[in-house]
C-alpha cells in the first residue's frame, strides 16, 4: 500500500480533446514565402542597407519576443517557466510552449507581447534608420500572425482549456 505522501504527489491528467486544428502544408509555406515579402521592397528602396537592417530586425524582435515572454511568464506563472523554450518548427518560430499551456495564460501572455512589440519598435523609430523600424515592424507582426490565428480560431474556447502546439497541429483540451 502507498504512504499518503505518494498518494498526495501522484497526478493524474483527465482531458478530453475538444478541437484538433490541422496546419495545412500550403499554408505553412506560404506563410515562409510571405518572410520574403518585406525582402524585396528593402532592397529596392534601401540597397545592401535593408536587407543587413533587415536581419538585425529580425533578431531584435526574436531577442525581444524572448525577454518579453521570459519576464511576463516568471510574473504571471511562475511554475510554467519551465515548459516555453525557443522553437523552430514551422509556423511556430520563436518562444513558445514546449508541453501544454493554459489557454488563458497563452492569451494574456501575447497580449502583452503584441503590445511590448509594438512599443519598442516604436522607441528605434526617432534614434534608427527607417529600414530597422520597418523590419522590426514587419517581423513583430510576421512572428506573431500564427498565434494570433490561434488565437483569432479558439477565441470562443474557455480560458481553462489547455493548447498543445504541434508543427502539424494544434489540439485544445479541456479538463
Amino acid at each position: 500500500m502507498a504512504s499518503p505522501s505518494e498518494m498526495h504527489d501522484a497526478t493524474f491528467y483527465n482531458y478530453k480533446l475538444i478541437r484538433k486544428i490541422a496546419l495545412q502544408p500550403e499554408s505553412k509555406y506560404s506563410y515562409m514565402s510571405t518572410a520574403l515579402l518585406v525582402l524585396v521592397p528593402l532592397y529596392l528602396i534601401y540597397g545592401w542597407t535593408g536587407l543587413i537592417y533587415s536581419a538585425m530586425g529580425v533578431v531584435l524582435m526574436l531577442l525581444v519576443h524572448a525577454l518579453v515572454l521570459r519576464l511576463t511568464v516568471r510574473r504571471v506563472d511562475k511554475l510554467s517557466e519551465k515548459r516555453w523554450t525557443f522553437r523552430r518548427d514551422w509556423p511556430w518560430i520563436g518562444p513558445l510552449p514546449k508541453l501544454d499551456t493554459q489557454l488563458s495564460l497563452f492569451r494574456r501572455l501575447h497580449f502583452h507581447l503584441f503590445l511590448v512589440g509594438c512599443c519598442v519598435a516604436g522607441l528605434f523609430y526617432p534614434w534608427a534608420h527607417s529600414s530597422l523600424v520597418v523590419s522590426m515592424i514587419y517581423w513583430h507582426f510576421w512572428l506573431l500572425t500564427p498565434r494570433i490565428k490561434l488565437l483569432f480560431t479558439l477565441r470562443r474556447e474557455q480560458g481553462n482549456g489547455v493548447v498543445r502546439l504541434e508543427s502539424k497541429e494544434v489540439s485544445y483540451y479541456h479538463q
